[in-house]
């Protein structure tokens, strides 16, 4: 500290002098805006700082930024117009700790891996490495023909400028192997575009787990070893382990699993000079994973990117028994797709999580991706009706909740004044919840049969109830139905098997995805034949996978272009409802059920926000995960006022006790009648929130002191949440503990 007093003394000594002009108002505006962070680091004699107005080319500008390269490293820096404020795919200053690789990282517009026997570490840079390049600039970009000439191989890296912001991609087709030694394994595309250096610049970097997260740009101190990173779309069947090594007595789960990524999006924002981006993937995101490293995970810088997988190492075990022997093998084909990113540049007030959701909501709708719906406010009450425990032989049904049982309960709601329903049926098919794949509409005798139950979804239609049957189209049970025939192996060509830690079905396997689709119209044919057709689709709605199949391999792009072929040809026969599903799939729902509330509260996640609430709500309904199994109800209820989700429940009219010996074991507690009262309590509130900010969509939310949040509707309505456990007062509004008021203009 002392050190640095002395030089600010000597400096202002030297100014008074007059030995130093103040010439301060003569600076460009980009060099006027440079922080006071970065005035500070210019005195850090271990690092140095870069001019790179002098190192990067002027490409092109819009009405909001201009776009720079660096032709060497293909390096870029976007600068806002207005202020002068600039984010930059490479870093102005090194800190000078880092080594060659690593400095090389940190600078190159391409990161690639590479695959060599059987190491797929290496990396190859545009920095390092001898490489041709050839630059061709266009009316609002360039292109870069890029050739590694010892590794013998290349692509091409487009980018461009656009309304929104940046795009940088590399065509498929640009992508060439001539070599036999070196393969690509994964390539990264500007993967420290809007780095930071330590707490120097003020903000965060979102990422997509659950419904989204903040990772603050301070200084970590080196506290984390490792930062965020999760596979787009979850993990791939086809080539994971199935055995789980987080077992109690080598039975029962005890680490609740992580969210899968459901939207392929991150962003970084700079609050202090108001400027930030949100990045999308748009080609490519099936077989990408998105990354993000806070300072102090191998380098000092703040970053997160995108990472495009084309080819895997996987284990081939030499016979059935895995443990006998096994050897390396790559892919043999790589993944073909575009890889392709859209950065989604925003300033001044709109430099933040709030503009990055309302540039998403913006981004879908003009694409298609998403479609405005009939939101109205309806409370989620699901059906268990059948499960199966072990009998002396085979197994025996454990009636949870009849037809006639939902009748009775349609009846008691109503009488509470709750008549806005939702309604999943589970469990409703010939042989239970668990006997899939659902072949044709047939109703099992215990719950009432075929008959009664197209009764009941005619009766709740005029009530003006929204009743859906459950169809998970994903799995096959093979203690119930054949599964020799259309099921998924693994790359290695070993049957996929997913364990259940369950006591009477063991595991499932995994259709392929031909299969579902088949069964699934087969299923629609048979139901419409009967006039109703509510479905609520599960398994295909958020699963991805490569397998192989009769002996040709398919990717996770041929497995998702099949589930949206399929889902696009039922959206037009039926109406649907998907099972928290992908983004690729938002154009067919009608609504969007299970939305996560929370993070998975990673040690190195500073805060969690509700990122893809704030895109959906006022577009499609959006329903939480069941609020049966949530701990602390007090602050879940709060979190719905604040999203604007609607409530979900999940009862059966039997006690949850006669499920212990069935595969629905964890549904610990589900019995209407324990449930009834907060069913008719949140739905009286929640319905009069959501009156008030009806048709509307949220514009703004806000992070306070003291536990307090404030969310804003574009119809002006505000809402104010206290989760504290003391009184706050806010805009002259005051808020008791754990508490929320809603405020229109």
């Amino acid at each position: 500290m002392a050190t640095k007093m002395n030089k600010v003394l000597c400096f202002l000594l030297v100014l008074t002098l007059g030995l130093v002009p103040a010439l301060a108002q003569e600076k460009p505006v980009a060099e006027a805006a440079k922080t006071s962070a970065e005035t500070e680091m210019e005195t850090n004699e271990k690092g140095s700082w870069n001019d790179w107005k002098t190192t990067h080319k002027f490409v092109a500008e819009n009405d909001k930024i201009r776009l720079y390269v660096n032709e060497e490293s293909l390096a870029l820096v976007v600068e806002d117009k207005k202020t002068g404020a600039y984010m930059e795919s490479s870093p102005s200053y090194n800190d000078g700790k880092n080594n060659k690789t690593w400095t090389a990282y940190l600078n190159s517009a391409l990161i690639l891996t590479m695959i060599r026997g059987n190491d797929d570490t290496k990396q190859a840079d545009l920095i390092r490495d001898a490489v041709d390049k050839k630059i061709t600039y266009t009316e609002d970009g360039f292109e870069a023909k890029v050739y590694w000439t010892k590794y013998k191989f290349g692509m091409t890296l487009k980018v461009t400028l656009t309304e929104q912001g940046v795009t940088a991609w590399v065509p498929d087709e640009s992508i060439v192997e001539d070599g036999e030694e070196y393969m690509i394994g994964t390539v990264s595309i500007y993967p420290c575009m809007g780095l930071s250096y330590l707490d120097y610049n003020e903000g965060y970097i979102l990422i997509p787990d659950g419904n989204g997260a903040l990772i603050y740009l301070t200084d970590k101190e080196g506290r984390f070893n490792t930062g965020f990173t999760s596979v787009v779309y979850g993990s791939d069947a086809g080539f994971s382990d199935t055995s789980s090594a987080n077992l109690l007595w080598n039975k029962y789960q005890m680490i609740t699993k992580a969210n899968q990524i459901i939207a392929p999006v991150w962003g970084i924002a700079h609050t202090d000079i108001g400027m930030a981006y949100l990045a999308v993937i748009e080609e490519g995101a099936g077989r990408a994973s998105i990354e993000a490293n806070p300072n102090g995970v191998t380098l000092d810088y703040n970053r997160a990117y995108a990472k495009f997988t084309l080819r895997k190492l996987y284990t081939q075990p030499t016979s059935n028994n895995t443990s006998s022997g096994s050897f390396h093998l790559v892919e043999e084909d790589r993944s073909h797709s575009d890889l392709k990113l859209q950065f989604l540049f925003l300033t001044g007030d709109e430099a933040n999580y709030a503009g990055m959701a309302n540039a998403y909501r913006e981004y879908l709708l003009d694409n298609g991706t998403l479609q405005k719906t009939e939101d109205i406010f309806r409370t989620r009450v699901d059906f268990l009706g059948t499960e199966r425990e072990e009998f002396i032989i085979g197994t025996k049904a454990v009636v949870m909740t009849t037809v006639d049982d939902i009748y009775r309960i349609y009846e008691d709601l109503k009488e509470a004044g709750v008549t806005d329903l939702l309604s999943v049926y589970k469990g409703w098919q010939k042989g239970g919840l668990w006997d899939i794949p659902i072949t044709s509409y047939k109703a099992d005798k215990k719950i009432g049969g075929t008959g009664k139950l197209t009764q009941l979804i005619k009766d709740a239609k005029e009530q003006g109830i929204s009743f859906y049957l459950y169809n998970e189209a994903l799995r096959i049970n093979p203690d119930e139905q054949n599964a020799t025939f259309n099921v998924v192996k693994k790359v290695n060509k070993k049957k996929y098997e997913e364990y259940t830690y369950k006591d009477v079905y063991e595991k499932m396997a995994y259709l392929t995805p031909d299969r579902s689709g088949t069964l699934l119209k087969k299923f629609a044919d048979s139901y419409l034949k009967q006039g109703v057709d509510g479905v609520c689709i599960a398994g295909i709605t958020n699963t991805m996978f490569s397998y192989s199949y009769g002996g040709k391999f398919y990717s996770r792009f041929d497995c998702a272009d099949s589930y949206a072929v399929t889902l696009a040809g039922l959206r037009d026969r039926l109406s649907l409802v998907l099972e928290q599903p992908s983004a690729y799939l938002w154009s067919d729902m009608e609504a969007f059920l299970d939305m996560p509330m929370y993070a998975s509260d990673y040690i190195y996640e500073d805060e969690s926000v509700p990122f893809l609430s704030m895109v959906l709500k006022g577009i499609v309904p959006v329903y939480s995960e069941y609020v049966n199994f949530e701990a602390n109800k007090e602050e879940f209820f709060l979190k719905l006022v604040e999203t604007g989700t609607y409530p979900s429940f999940y009862v059966t009219e039997a006690s949850s006790a006669d499920l212990i010996y069935t595969n629905s074991s964890d549904i610990y507690s589900s019995q209407y009648d324990v449930y009834k009262n907060e069913i008719v309590e949140y739905t009286q509130k929640l319905k009069e929130v959501n009156k008030a900010v009806e048709g509307a969509v949220i514009e703004n939310h806000e992070i306070l002191e003291n536990g307090v949040r404030v969310v804003s509707y574009s119809n002006g309505v505000r809402i104010y949440l206290n989760y504290s456990r003391n009184s706050q007062t806010v805009d002259g509004h005051s808020l008791e503990s754990m508490s929320y008021k809603v405020v229109s203009e």
